[in-house]
């Protein structure tokens, strides 16, 4: 087709975006090629499971069932494996309190549909998951950010903040996001004192706890506490779950948790329908067999050996920078001393062949720039020390800059 002629670098384009499209950026799945990547949570590839008789039996025997479109809610099958799995950690639930979805992001942004109207406000920690940022905003909220300490969300600001609002006759906020365990980006794990009084907050002013849990089984040391939904007794919690950190992130499986009113009303706005049901019946397999189990406690082992390794080459590398040590999970956040641009440092990073997030990317607002995420699960031991180490070469040529 040939190029309209208004369409050079200085006219208007023939293309009528939506704003939201109107920047075209890189996905965080790009990467130059040879790089180490320490920026994404993606899975290990060495312990990607294999369902080759899993996959075998859904296109056989369960052929009908997994080539046709899904039942809105998801497989009963898995919904109620789904139940069983929560049910370990507390969570008294049923299949009807159970909506499968393409992940735990697809829940977030399903919940979103359910309850935003643009403009309202949506609280969040101070940082937060950079992916959950992105969904929310496509949903055009305000944001009340709150920020951490090392028992995670600091409920006395949140109240302060609520009753702020209230004063000022403005919007209370409908729904709260967070990360309980191993918190991405910080690595947090909220209190138990902090998970009761937050669920008591959301009582009091009438906002939806969406508890996102994606590494919650995949503790390294110390001990679990319960999570929001199994302290929940009013339903103000909708639990977001998922196996990418714990199967396959390609399999696309996640679930909501919640009142059957608010799952249904979910699921009604479903653009996909049904949600794949063919990688729903191999997460029912996998469940029914205990292979998830013994996978699980093969990846919190591998995982917990590539922390150590992250942790002991930024000791040896950057000393200088800051870092917590996550009792579970796939992330480690790093300060920077003050002064140091966290941005030009991840530019500079990929000059010396490693990829490293900037914590910006992780506020809902304007943020500090001295603060990186780093991603130990996709690469070994090996590998994450070399990585560490050209960060730190990375992070000498910005002090000679300087």
């Amino acid at each position: 087709m040939a190029a309209s002629e208004d369409t050079g670098p200085d006219k208007n384009p023939r293309f009528r975006y939506a704003r939201r499209a109107e920047v075209l950026g890189k996905s965080i799945f790009e990467h130059p090629p040879d790089t180490i990547i320490l920026s994404s949570g993606l899975a290990y590839p060495p312990l990607l499971p294999d369902v080759v008789r899993e996959a075998g039996d859904a296109a056989g025997d369960h052929v009908t069932e997994a080539m046709q479109y899904g039942p809105l809610m998801g497989l009963d099958d898995l919904r109620d494996q789904i139940a069983d799995f929560v049910a370990e950690d507390g969570v008294r639930c049923t299949r009807d309190n159970v909506l499968v979805t393409y992940g735990a992001k697809s829940a977030l942004d399903l919940a979103c549909r359910v309850f935003i109207e643009p403009g309202d406000r949506m609280i969040v920690t101070r940082p937060t998951y950079m992916s959950a940022l992105h969904i929310m905003r496509t949903h055009n909220v305000s944001f009340l950010a709150v920020a951490q300490d090392e028992e995670g969300l600091d409920t006395d600001e949140l109240e302060h903040e609520l009753k702020r609002l209230e004063a000022n006759g403005e919007r209370a906020p409908k729904l709260l996001f967070d990360i309980p365990d191993f918190h991405n980006p910080t690595g947090i794990t909220m209190s138990l004192a902090r998970r009761k009084r937050l669920i008591e907050l959301a009582q009091k002013w009438g906002f939806v706890i969406l508890e996102d849990d994606p590494y919650r089984r995949l503790r390294f040391e110390g001990e679990a506490l319960p999570p929001l939904k199994a302290l929940d007794e009013t339903g103000v919690v909708v639990a977001l779950g998922t196996v990418s950190k714990i199967l396959a992130p390609g399999l696309r499986v996640g679930w909501a948790l919640g009142e059957p009113e608010v799952v249904r009303r979910m699921a009604f706005q479903k653009a996909d329908g049904g949600s794949n049901p063919f990688a729903q019946r191999i997460v029912v397999d996998l469940m029914r067999s205990n292979k998830m189990a013994l996978h699980i406690d093969e990846v919190r082992d591998r995982m917990r050996e590539h922390r150590d390794a992250m942790i002991g080459a930024f000791a040896e590398h950057l000393p200088e920078i800051t870092i917590r040590a996550p009792e579970g999970g796939y992330f480690l956040w790093a300060e920077l001393p003050d002064g140091a641009d966290a941005e030009a440092i991840s530019d500079l990073a990929v000059e010396h062949g490693v990829e490293v997030s900037t914590g910006r990317l992780c506020f809902p607002e304007a943020g500090p720039g001295n603060f990186l995420r780093l991603a130990y699960s996709y690469v070994g031991p090996d590998v994450i020390r070399d990585g560490v180490a050209r960060l730190a070469q990375a992070y000498r040529a910005f002090e000679r800059a300087a």
